[in-house]
């Protein structure tokens, strides 16, 4: 899945899926806070040696749903992110940078026991920026998913993800079907 798989080449997935759990008025919030780190590391890219380096900012917020919702958590993360991947033989770099609503649960319907199914926001923008920082690529607009959870009943956020479509995609969005092949054959384009 494209954009979420650049997302994941960036270092970012992993928090926004343990930190993005946001929720419809009738809730309570049960956490809100912010968290950032500025990192670099080397790592191979696509068979580039590459100095990667990143920088994500985040704001997130979770709330616990009331009545028949109240084992279901809502999150909402609002971030902006930046990568920047160095070719360490040629100086060559590239960046790939975004902000938004990177992920907001918005409704959640009971589908018995702990199970429910979240209708999940991304509002975003995301480019990718050459050496000379011109844009090459540019990813904005909305995807609306539909997300089955199972919430283990715990009364606290998180739980298994059961399955995941989506459901409707608002803008130009190149790189959300884009796989690996490709998504290879940019970077080579950009910094082999």
């Amino acid at each position: 899945m494209g954009l979420r798989r650049i997302v994941a080449t960036a270092g970012t997935l992993t928090v926004m899926v343990v930190m993005a759990l946001a929720a419809p008025a009738p809730a309570t919030i049960f956490e809100r806070g912010s968290f950032s780190f500025d990192e670099t590391f080397e790592e191979n890219l696509c068979g580039i040696q590459v100095l990667h380096h990143e920088v994500f900012t985040a704001d997130f917020r979770t709330r616990t749903g009331k009545g028949d919702l109240d084992q279901a958590f809502f999150g909402m993360l609002n971030a902006k992110f930046s990568d920047t991947f160095t070719n360490v033989a040629t100086g060559a770099s590239f960046t790939i940078e975004g902000h938004g609503v990177l992920n907001k649960d918005v409704k959640a319907t009971p589908l018995g026991g702990n199970i429910f199914e979240f209708k999940v926001l991304e509002a975003s923008t995301v480019v990718v920026r050459d050496l000379d920082g011109k844009v090459v690529l540019r990813d904005a607009g909305s995807i609306w998913r539909t997300v089955v959870f199972d919430t283990l009943g715990d009364s606290q956020p998180g739980g298994e993800v059961l399955s995941e479509s989506i459901i409707r995609v608002n803008g130009p969005h190149p790189l959300l079907n884009m796989d690996e092949a490709a998504f290879c054959d940019m970077v080579h384009d950009l910094i082999g």
